[in-house]
């Protein structure tokens, strides 16, 4: 029988988790401590777990990670999905992706759905912002100050709350 294999990163902003099962990474989340666990050996953790340093370091811009999309449905998949595309250093407001996947105003309904992602920084829904530039939420831990150093590291400038595009 396969079980969920875990390991972990140790990061700026807190101790990345790290969940893979059957070959997919299924969970990716931020924790104030180390919580124990065995720690998996499969290739698809240690993938995760390479790219994900990497990023944190700067040298990678894009992750190729399977991702395990049969846990999500419906308009909350729609949404992620749009989420998994947005390039680093780019933004996408919730109004925006609510009409890529359209829904025009439905930005409170994607903001809902961006804030269940279960792939924290692989899935970026820290690049996903208010359309008054505004950061307005951010479900990991250490909430918009995570979503702040998040979005600094990929050379955006933030001032009161509120991201500087092209510095305007």
């Amino acid at each position: 029988m396969t079980q969920i294999e875990v390991t972990t990163l140790k990061t700026a902003i807190g101790w990345l988790r790290i969940e893979a099962f059957a070959g997919e990474l299924t969970r990716i989340e931020l924790s104030a401590k180390l919580e124990p666990a065995a720690e998996g050996t499969s290739t698809v953790l240690k993938e995760a777990f390479q790219q994900l340093q990497a990023y944190l370091d700067g040298s990678l811009q894009r992750f190729f990670l399977p991702l395990a999309w049969s846990r999500t449905e419906g308009f909350r998949r729609e949404v992620l999905q749009v989420v998994a595309g947005i390039p680093f250093g780019e933004l996408l407001s919730y109004g925006e992706i609510a009409k890529l996947v359209g829904k025009p105003g439905a930005s409170q309904a994607v903001g809902a759905a961006v804030g269940s992602n279960p792939w924290l920084i692989v899935v970026p829904c820290h690049r996903v912002i208010g359309s008054d530039r505004k950061l307005h939420g951010f479900s990991g831990l250490g909430g918009l100050e995570t979503k702040t150093w998040l979005l600094r590291h990929e050379g955006h400038q933030i001032f009161r709350g509120k991201v500087s595009l092209n510095g305007s």
